[in-house]
């Protein structure tokens, strides 16, 4: 029996189509609904399916659909391009799947040298999973000053950033909005599941979170997607204070993802980074 991660389409489906207004929809919402949402009759007519076979997908009697019926149906629930592709790969079945993960979570020479050669940036080099596999000084000390600063190369120990979000109070105290933090992380998580349904460190990474955080627990359930890859982030951190940096990630050619943080030049955000960067040993001892 092959396992499969969160591939649940019917309840997807179910929890899109609860968040779409009729109102949006152009249709009356007269008489009384009893649920929120459209109902399915209305989305198999949005999509151009029938009733039939479209509560069949959402009651999970048939695990797949066309491209083209999955396509119809995203647009019906308007959902967003991230939630689109979502649906398409849980809804696809999955090519290969026998094929083993691509990359061994190891870090090229060169990568490392890149790491070390940004400056005035905090960089840290993460597999899908979000496992901290390399990082630079600046990133060790912005995140995480508690750790040792060899911990990712240490498999068995190596930072987790979706669970040091949920659960290390030091990094979850250094997120200025830690409600918005913890979303973003938990449907980025959702997003990536989508590409990875036979991947059972995903799956214990997914189990252990769950068990683990009640938090998590709920926001998992919600099955919001959305793949975040650049924006800005408040941070309160405990030597520099409040800081706010601009984050971008880059997908490097092993598949591993350079994740880095980086503050608006002349600002006293860019100031604030620099003193991080100053030895803080050396600070204390005089």
């Amino acid at each position: 029996m092959e396992e499969i991660v969160n591939t649940d389409l019917g309840s997807y489906l179910r929890q899109m189509r609860e968040r779409v207004r009729p109102e949006q929809m152009g249709l009356q919402a007269r008489g009384s609904r009893r649920v929120p949402g459209l109902r399915r009759e209305e989305v198999a007519a949005l999509a151009g399916v029938s009733q039939t076979y479209y509560t069949r997908l959402e009651q999970a009697q048939t695990a797949h659909a066309s491209p083209q019926v999955l396509l119809s149906i995203a647009r019906a629930l308007q959902l967003s391009a991230d939630e689109r592709d979502y649906l398409l790969k849980i809804g696809t079945p999955v090519q290969n799947p026998q094929q083993p993960a691509p990359h061994d979570d190891q870090v090229s020479p060169s990568t490392r040298m890149l790491l070390g050669s940004l400056g005035n940036v905090a960089a840290a080099v993460l597999n899908y999973r979000c496992d901290i596999l390399g990082w630079n000084s600046l990133y060790h000390r912005l995140f995480a000053p508690h750790l040792g600063f060899d911990a990712p190369e240490r498999p068995e120990q190596r930072p987790n950033v979706i669970k040091m979000n949920f659960l290390d109070d030091n990094v979850r105290s250094l997120y200025a909005d830690w409600a918005t933090e913890s979303e973003s992380n938990v449907t980025y998580l959702r997003f990536i599941s989508g590409d990875h349904r036979h991947d059972p460190q995903l799956a214990e990474l997914i189990g252990e979170l769950t068990i683990q955080s009640e938090e998590f627990a709920a926001l998992w359930c919600r099955q919001r997607v959305s793949n975040c890859i650049e924006g800005s982030k408040l941070f309160d951190h405990p030597v520099v204070g409040e800081l706010e940096l601009m984050y971008q990630s880059a997908d490097l050619q092993d598949g591993n993802i350079l994740k880095f943080y980086h503050a608006e030049p002349d600002s006293p955000h860019e100031a604030a980074l620099q003193l991080l960067m100053v030895d803080l040993d050396s600070v204390h001892h005089h």
